[in-house]
């Protein structure tokens, strides 16, 4: 049964995680904007371009920094709660800690629910189509268009892409070469191709078959160069980022991926990596408790904050380490995922072991 007590606790708690958030979010989309001046007046994108991808970014930065912002909130809400004395008054009214932990943990469950909510409905759409509108604007003399393989005009010339890998690696390139007439002139076929930083197709085992009023011709390079006004981000487009897909699509790229014998360790890792962070959100607050009634509950509100912000930040650079060295070292999608999270865990259990 929740009391009046419960809901006080959870409400401080909730208040506090939003205040935090907000702050960070703020922080957040600031440099972000400032980081996008220079794209500014670039093909279509303008200022109010640019406020808008920060703004439609902001979910997924939410969802990140949310078990942050939980602990930082937790330990505010309950540092004020402790400078008032109103945790001394309900401890000698007899709530005992664990009874404090419980309305703790409904706070928690719900500030999770909040972090599954952007993490799996808000953040992959809103982050899609902020990234697709700000590569479209950027590049305005270049269409897209297609789903199952990338199909791409390029000035006079049509690409299509089979395959493309996060290093900007294209595999199966097909060139159709049209003139002013729009006839087509050549069809050409590179085994891979990338984008240089000049902006060049970089076509390898490239064969090409040209039509001309003489005839058909045909040609064979190891290593041909085209023109071009593609970057690697509009090729991206093709990509199919973990950030932007929901849980429930990953998990079906994945069986997809495994039953064409492919690689699924990134989408596992992301799938794993993203029920972790929902999950540390309730780990979060929970931890702010051995803060308040531990050795620092002598504290000043700074100083419990100042601690707050290091283990989040912390555990934050942590996660983010784990899942590289994950990817380098190709560790387990569980244990890369879980571990920085199963860590926080055990060291609360521990901290709350100790209170008294």
């Amino acid at each position: 049964m929740i009391t009046i007590l419960d809901r006080y606790l959870v409400r401080a708690v909730v208040t506090g995680t939003a205040l935090v958030l907000l702050v960070l979010l703020a922080l957040s989309a600031f440099i972000n904007f400032v980081g996008e001046f220079d794209k500014i007046g670039t093909g279509d994108f303008q200022m109010p371009d640019a406020m808008m991808y920060v703004l439609l970014r902001l979910p997924t930065q939410a969802f990140d920094m949310l078990p942050v912002a939980a602990l930082i909130g937790a330990l505010f809400a309950l540092g004020n709660l402790a400078s008032g004395s109103e945790l001394i008054v309900m401890r000698g009214s007899g709530m005992s800690i664990a009874r404090i932990a419980r309305s703790i943990s409904i706070a928690g469950v719900l500030l999770a629910l909040l972090a599954a909510a952007l993490g799996e409905l808000i953040a992959p759409p809103s982050e899609q189509f902020a990234r697709s509108e700000r590569t479209r604007l950027l590049n305005r003399q270049v269409s897209i268009a297609g789903n199952a393989s990338t199909w791409v005009k390029d000035e006079n010339r049509i690409v299509n892409v089979r395959e493309l890998n996060e290093e900007q690696r294209a595999a199966g390139v097909f060139l159709f070469t049209f003139d002013d007439s729009y006839e087509l002139r050549s069809i050409g076929r590179a085994a891979s191709a990338r984008i240089d930083a000049r902006q060049r197709w970089l076509l390898q085992e490239y064969r090409e078959t040209k039509f001309t009023d003489a005839g058909v011709e045909t040609d064979a390079e190891s290593l041909a160069l085209r023109t071009s006004r593609l970057n690697p981000e509009v090729l991206s487009l093709s990509v199919i980022d973990p950030e932007r897909l929901a849980s429930r699509n990953l998990l079906s790229y994945i069986r997809y991926l495994k039953d064409g014998a492919l690689e699924t360790r990134s989408y596992e890792v992301a799938v794993w990596s993203r029920a972790a962070t929902v999950f540390s959100v309730l780990v979060m607050t929970l931890l702010s408790l051995p803060f308040v009634f531990g050795s620092l509950r002598a504290a000043g509100t700074g100083q419990r904050l100042l601690i707050g912000v290091v283990l989040g930040i912390g555990y934050f650079l942590g996660s983010k380490m784990m899942l590289n060295s994950g990817e380098v070292f190709n560790l387990n999608p569980f244990l890369t995922a879980w571990l920085p999270t199963l860590i926080l865990m055990f060291a609360t259990a521990l901290a709350l072991a100790r209170v008294k």
